[in-house]
């Protein structure tokens, strides 16, 4: 495979011309075969505005890159490095980022060893890996506490595909340094303990709400509702998926997290902003699964543009929402994404300081943020069409792309975070 990838880059070099006979790629403009001249390398190929937009080829002695440009970034195609490792697939799907590998693609080692599968910004995620010797390992990894730099991962977690995990440092091609890595027909007997032991050592503390946002295991959800958990678990219609999180933004509460599964339904974003009166319907899992295994909804309206202290990436909304609803998506009658659930008014404080009860008076971050956190980690999503579903269309949507989040802890970080994140009244610790 390796031979055949260097076989085609080196013979799609030979359909361009020398670069004497090839003009100078215009600033203005598009051209379909020009050249760019970077004075530490050279551009062959298609441009839109002085910009590698389309089919071409970039070398600079070290390294090059055959394949789909899309407004100077690099899309999908092969990339030769210099310590002779061959890439080849994403570069991010609709929103290119100069931050490396994003998507699916197969990744080839100089050692014969490849890995095929998800990566993100250079990392490998979920996939398989095999060795010189054939033998297949499917593998999820695990960076949210991991240490990374310039395209190789310093020290993380591994998690192998019957739940047993490596947790360490990891050489130079993303594998562990201190334990080898074997076929999963190999010493299952030694990963079967270790999966017990784990999973002994991890108490599912409290839940939430996530939802699709494409179709590719990507979910949004709160970044309290992820905060602190060791393992977050996405619950499917019986099935349980371990997920890893992709990224965080605290200051909107925000998190996006990934599966290994493909939902068959996603939410889109709405286009416009939310106006007042605009009808939405909130979806989630409020109180867990204590009431039932079952996605619940309210509806009611946007009742204000701003949340508490003038937070003007919130919405104000009257549909109720619980414990649990949190990180479950706010839609309007079209199916169309309008904000994340975030929080309700605390009773109390109400109480002392208004002497009221507070009634309907919940709250919701804006798409807009969401929007942001997909663009700036290369994720893709669509934008809202002009349609409306219909009652029916619009239940089996809810009920494909709403997912119940669990949270699962050790011993030490529930006694560290009991008094700052809500949890199960009735976690018992030995």
């Amino acid at each position: 495979m390796k031979n055949f990838l260097f076989t085609i880059i080196f013979l799609s070099l030979n359909i361009f011309a020398t670069e004497d006979s090839i003009p100078v790629c215009p600033e203005n403009g598009s051209h379909t075969k020009c050249i760019n001249n970077f004075g530490v390398g050279y551009y062959i190929g298609a441009v839109i505005n002085g910009k590698n937009h389309g089919y071409g080829v970039y070398e600079n002695g070290k390294e090059k890159f055959e394949g789909e440009w899309f407004e100077g970034l690099r899309r999908e195609g092969t990339q030769t490095f210099k310590d002779g490792s061959i890439y080849s697939g994403e570069w991010g799907i609709k929103y290119p980022s100069t931050m490396g590998i994003t998507g699916k693609g197969t990744y080839f080692y100089p050692d014969s060893t490849k890995f095929e599968g998800e990566w993100l910004r250079h990392r490998p995620i979920f996939g398989v890996l095999t060795n010189k010797s054939g033998e297949e390992t499917r593998l999820k990894y695990d960076w949210v506490w991991g240490e990374f730099k310039g395209g190789r991962i310093y020290k993380g977690t591994l998690t192998f595909e019957d739940g047993s995990t490596y947790e360490g440092e990891f050489d130079k091609f993303n594998k562990p340094t201190k334990a080898n890595i074997y076929s999963s027909k190999k010493n299952s007997t030694q990963k079967k303990d270790a999966k017990k032991k784990n999973d002994n050592d991890l108490l599912s503390v409290s839940s939430g709400t996530g939802f699709a946002i494409n179709d590719l295991g990507n979910i949004i959800t709160n970044n309290h509702v992820v905060d602190g958990c060791a393992s977050i678990k996405v619950h499917y219609k019986g099935e349980i998926f371990p997920s890893i999180i992709v990224a965080r933004d605290i200051i909107n509460d925000l998190a996006l997290i990934k599966i290994d599964f493909k939902p068959t339904d996603f939410f889109s974003l709405k286009e416009e902003d939310p106006s007042l009166l605009d009808e939405i319907v909130v979806a989630g899992y409020p109180f867990g699964k204590k009431i039932s295994n079952n996605v619940k909804v309210t509806k009611g309206v946007v009742s204000s543009l701003a949340g508490i202290g003038n937070n003007f990436s919130q919405i104000q909304i009257d549909a109720a929402i619980q414990p649990g609803n949190s990180g479950g998506p706010i839609i309007d009658l079209n199916g169309d994404l309008v904000g994340v659930a975030v929080s309700k008014l605390d009773l109390m404080t109400i109480i002392e300081n208004y002497g009221v009860v507070p009634e309907n008076t919940n709250f919701g971050i804006k798409s807009t943020a969401v929007k942001n956190l997909l663009l700036g980690n290369s994720t893709s999503f669509s934008s809202s069409k002009d349609r409306r579903y219909n009652k029916v269309d619009l239940i089996e949507k809810i009920n494909e792309s709403t997912f119940f989040l669990s949270c699962w802890m050790t011993e030490e970080n529930i006694e560290k975070l009991r008094d700052t994140k809500l949890m199960f009244k009735d976690i018992e610790i030995k």
